[in-house]
């Protein structure tokens, strides 16, 4: 009784969440990423960002495109999808935005290799092309755009073509 209680309480709050919003954001959960992350999609495009203040949802999961596709994170295959399928639902998204970074754990973890440089960029570019072909599979690309970046603690994030 308690337990639909709360779930009519929470009614007046989902109905407000529904909104036009430009794009999910998918990140990565790597600490050291999370302030300039959340600044490249806010800043607008003449300071090097995407210019998305308060026009995106956003999830983290661990290796960000990574999460999309690898069985080294099954549970994460599902969410990341899920998430996207929430989005489109409440907020009508228009376009979905994936923010890998270099020095990923979760692409340590999942290749059991820690590229570095060109190998480290082809080994992002390769996994973003399979989430692309999924998105495809999925016929998201029907009412979604996609497009994938790649951050350093270095330098500001570049487009990766897939």
């Amino acid at each position: 009784m308690a337990l639909a209680g709360a779930g009519l309480a929470l009614l007046p709050l989902r109905a407000r969440a529904s909104a036009d919003i430009e794009a999910l954001c998918i990140t990565c959960i790597d600490y050291r990423f999370v302030t300039t992350d959340v600044q490249f999609f806010d800043a607008p495009p003449p300071s090097g960002g995407l210019g998305l203040y308060r026009q995106y949802d956003l999830v983290a999961l661990a290796g960000a495109s990574l999460a999309a596709v690898s069985l080294s994170f099954p549970a994460s295959i599902g969410a990341l999808w899920d998430h996207i399928a929430i989005a489109r639902s409440l907020h009508h998204i228009k376009r979905v935005v994936v923010l890998d970074h270099r020095d990923c754990g979760a692409y340590k973890e999942a290749f059991r290799t820690d590229y570095k440089g060109e190998e480290e960029y082809r080994q992002h570019q390769n996994v973003m092309r399979q989430m692309k072909t999924e998105f495809v599979w999925r016929k998201l690309n029907e009412t979604l755009g996609l497009e994938f970046w790649l951050a350093s603690l270095d330098a500001a994030p570049v487009p990766v073509p897939v």
